[in-house]
């Protein structure tokens, strides 16, 4: 099955038929770039035969933007010269776990894989934001962006303006807050001073349609910042949040709605913690703000 979405001279972007899961292949002078290689086997075999096809001698790295094991379990099919990931994912205390996810998928559904389930053994971490890589002639820039995961992070590739965003920024799934509310909307405003410094054009996120145009993406992050905020109103409020516009909006409900129920779960426990407050004059401040990354 051809499941590429997208091709140009650099990059081309294969979808997962589960939960439209994007994993990218950057093609460069000196090296080819993977990024998240996943789902079922043959479409992680897709993805490594391709490599095989157009690497000739160059190097090949592969970049994981988190530990969720959908985006790492395609790991063991790539025999990588370099593995670039977050110190946080390097030193993640549930490696095990997240192992343990991708081995129960593969039982539920008797999938028997050509290639191991490893955890990734990372070569370069990414401690701080705007650190760079140079290898010859490619540089890439890695943020750090938690929220989704403690461990999240972002690469751009300088030369060709392009962002791979990790789970952020999806046209089929609101925001997965599985780690905070508070960091998620710090990684969201981050990114407009992440494109300042590094002028991208193009987004791809974990999942669904990628982001062709900098108007694009940016409604996307808009999209995100008003499902957090409304949520934080009506948990603030008490009053229940219309849910008819999301439903309308995203298109997969039988599954997103136990997402939505565990992001109520984890913010109504940082509300009872103290971690955020609803005081929409002070909220509509903290949306102008910039949170500026740091320089390496």
């Amino acid at each position: 099955m051809n499941n590429i979405v997208y091709k140009d001279r650099h990059v081309t972007v294969f979808q997962s038929a589960l939960f439209q899961t994007n994993s990218t292949v950057v093609e460069m002078e000196d090296l080819v770039l993977v990024v998240d290689p996943a789902w079922l086997p043959d479409e992680v075999m897709a993805i490594s035969n391709y490599v095989d096809k157009i690497r000739g001698k160059r190097e090949l790295f592969l970049v994981f933007t988190h530990s969720d094991y959908d985006h790492i379990i395609g790991y063991g099919a790539f025999r990588p010269d370099k593995v670039f990931m977050s110190k946080a994912m390097a030193e993640n205390p549930e490696k095990e776990l997240r192992l343990e996810e991708a081995l129960e998928f593969d039982d539920q559904y008797y999938i028997n894989r050509p290639y191991p389930l490893v955890y990734p053994a990372a070569d370069f971490t990414v401690f701080r934001d705007a650190v760079q890589y140079r290898h010859h002639s490619t540089k890439m820039t890695f943020y750090l962006t938690p929220g989704h995961t403690a461990d999240s992070m972002m690469v751009v590739v300088w030369q060709i303006g392009l962002c791979i965003a990790g789970d952020y920024l999806s046209d089929v799934e609101f925001p997965v807050i599985a780690h905070s509310s508070v960091e998620y909307e710090h990684s969201l405003n981050k990114l407009l001073a992440i494109h300042d410094r590094n002028w991208f054009t193009r987004l791809i996120p974990g999942h669904g349609n990628l982001s062709l145009s900098i108007n694009d993406w940016l409604q996307r992050r808009t999209e995100s910042l008003s499902y957090i905020y409304a949520l934080r109103e009506s948990i603030a409020t008490g009053v229940p949040m219309d849910e008819t516009g999301l439903w309308d909006r995203y298109h997969f409900p039988m599954s997103q709605k136990k997402v939505h129920s565990d992001n109520i779960e984890l913010m109504t426990g940082e509300y009872g913690q103290g971690l955020w407050s609803w005081r929409p004059a002070e909220n509509e401040k903290s949306r102008q703000e910039d949170h500026e990354p740091d320089e390496q």
